[in-house]
């Protein structure tokens, strides 16, 4: 699929000797919403970051002495988080930091496919016949009002730690700690769940004294990351810093997952983590049970660590070949079923497709045809669902907009799932179709890759690549810079990986660069001569030697 190239708007005239800086180093500050010397320097510094005072989140402080009263008599203190990285790290984190605290902790994980996201009455019974009476939420509880509710009834206090939006009525909680309430006062909005526990954490040991373990931050970097969490603010902070513990790690899960990932201790940043460690530990909830992962991340035992990331290895690789074939029975079904042209909604679904990759295959269909898409596991009674969409189709709208009773449903603008009766699915369909038919008509396929400038790669090495290095960690709000050269000679392309990849040499004017295009191997024929690209530079280590590598985004055709 063609991409189109949005290019940001240029800094204003004399922007660059405001900043006393060069021309790319400023234009890359600008697209990231800098626009003084003291944000440029705030934003550059190597100091620690903002970590603003826990107990200005609403219901800290009564968090705080509840949980002090849970250690003082020994109670028994249930986690409950969720079955994806930030629900499984935020859960981790919470019961190594109570641990060491003496406390009495149960962790638990809901299931995918039997449970579904958030608190339900069984898990409530189950961790009330564990001997709990203080239960602490990690990624979900805001809107859980009814299951609070009973828990109260089965003599459980609930602390709930969460992130999302709450709509409605708060639930009757001893404290509801989430910075997007209405009436918090907390200068940063953004954390993620697994960011919410450690600053309960925080508040936690300032109350008792001592300083949270070093390692935790391990494990809210991994969080953060996998969230897409905004990488400003405390966030940038937390993700700095945590990076810096994992790449120096004592976690016996990381350095044995690390290791099953191909990955070296020492060098690894968000994007190792996003293609790295996270599809692993995301892959045991989507396949097993989250709490091979929790495990992971929790155990003490270093034969154990190696025996969970070689069974992480495996369900990653097991999910990789579900989500190919499902994909491929899903272009087929589409094709089949729609040979006139793409719907203006597409629907696909199968008996045989496992709840765990619904979300992926419909994010590749939504991708690839730029239209509204969900991946259906079809029941005989029931049906699950996941589906994402495009900016244009506002799909939790169009959802709720409906007359047919969900079993379950939830999620935002891009993205939800539910799970409906199979006898109202088709008429779900139909209206759905109906609704998004003017919406989505005359749309083309297309990706959309923002580029920060145009510079030629020898331009953007030397002291401006040394520049970049600073601005990272790069993820959401805090892109890795992207820019465009055109007229690039290509002095030889291969495919690499299978046909997968594209390596080239490039030559710019008199200097020669080494350049990957994941995912690109198929135009290995149609690059020759002169090209367009959109790219990033990076560091390459190979053994044991590492040189600035171009990572193309985008080529094209030099002047098309």
């Amino acid at each position: 699929m063609a991409k189109m190239w949005k290019m940001m708007p240029p800094a204003p005239a004399g922007f660059e000797a405001t900043l006393g800086l060069p021309r790319v180093q400023a234009q890359l500050l600008f697209n990231r919403g800098v626009t003084t010397a003291e944000d440029a320097a705030n934003l550059l510094s190597t100091d620690p970051g903002p970590d603003y005072d826990p107990t200005l989140l609403p219901d800290m402080d009564a968090a705080v002495h509840r949980i002090e009263s849970a250690l003082d008599s020994g109670e028994t203190i249930g986690i409950f988080g969720d079955f994806d990285t930030d629900g499984i790290t935020g859960t981790a984190l919470m019961v190594k930091a109570l641990r060491a605290l003496g406390a009495n902790v149960v962790p638990y994980l809901p299931d995918r496919v039997d449970e579904g996201h958030g608190l339900n009455p069984d898990a409530l019974q189950q961790l009330r016949q564990q001997g709990v009476t203080l239960l602490i939420t990690v990624d979900c509880g805001a809107t859980a009002v009814d299951e609070i509710g009973i828990a109260h009834d089965l003599g459980i206090d609930t602390i709930v730690t969460d992130h999302h939006t709450i709509h409605g009525d708060f639930p009757a909680a001893v404290a509801l700690i989430d910075p997007k309430r209405h009436d918090s006062e907390y200068p940063y909005s953004e954390l993620t769940g697994v960011g919410m526990a450690y600053k309960l954490v925080e508040a936690l040991h300032e109350a008792v004294g001592g300083e949270p373990a070093d390692d935790l931050l391990e494990l809210v970097a991994l969080g953060t990351v996998a969230d897409v969490g905004p990488l400003t603010g405390e966030n940038r902070h937390f993700v700095r810093e945590g990076l810096k513990r994992i790449n120096s790690s004592s976690n016996l899960g990381i350095r044995a997952l690390s290791a099953v990932a191909r990955m070296t201790i020492g060098a690894i940043d968000t994007s190792s983590l996003s293609f790295g460690l996270i599809p692993r530990l995301n892959a045991a909830g989507r396949l097993g049970s989250a709490e091979t992962s929790f495990e992971l991340l929790t155990t003490d035992d270093e034969t154990r660590a190696r025996t969970l990331a070689e069974q992480l290895e495996r369900y990653n690789r097991d999910r990789q070949e579900l989500t190919a074939r499902g994909i491929d029975e899903a272009e087929s079904m589409l094709s089949k079923r729609h040979p006139a042209g793409t719907p203006p909604v597409i629907v696909v679904g199968d008996k045989s497709w496992q709840p765990g990759i619904l979300g992926l295959i419909a994010g590749r269909l939504c991708e690839a045809h730029y239209r509204p898409a969900i991946a259906v596991q079809v029941g005989d009674e029931i049906c699950r669902a996941s589906g994402r969409s495009i900016a244009e189709f506002d799909i939790v709208d169009a959802l709720a907009g409906v007359d047919e009773e969900f079993v379950k449903f939830g999620g935002h603008a891009r993205a939800a799932g539910f799970t409906i009766r199979t006898e109202q699915m088709r008429e779900l369909v139909r209206k759905l179709t109906e609704a998004a038919g003017a919406r989505v008509d005359g749309l083309e396929p297309h990706q959309e890759l923002t580029v920060d400038m145009a510079a030629l790669p020898s331009e953007v090495a030397g002291q401006n690549f040394q520049f970049i290095q600073k601005l990272a960690p790069f993820g959401a709000e805090n892109p890795s810079p992207v820019f465009v050269a055109e007229g690039v000679t290509v002095l030889d392309a291969r495919a690499v990986g299978n046909g997968r990849h594209l390596k080239l040499k490039l030559r710019d004017g008199g200097a020669a660069w080494d350049a990957i295009a994941f995912g690109q191997g198929s135009q290995v024929d149609a690059v020759r001569g002169g090209v367009d690209i959109a790219y990033g530079m990076e560091h390459n280590t190979w053994q044991g030697r590492t040189n600035i590598q171009l990572v193309i985004e985008d080529l094209r055709p030099a002047g098309r």
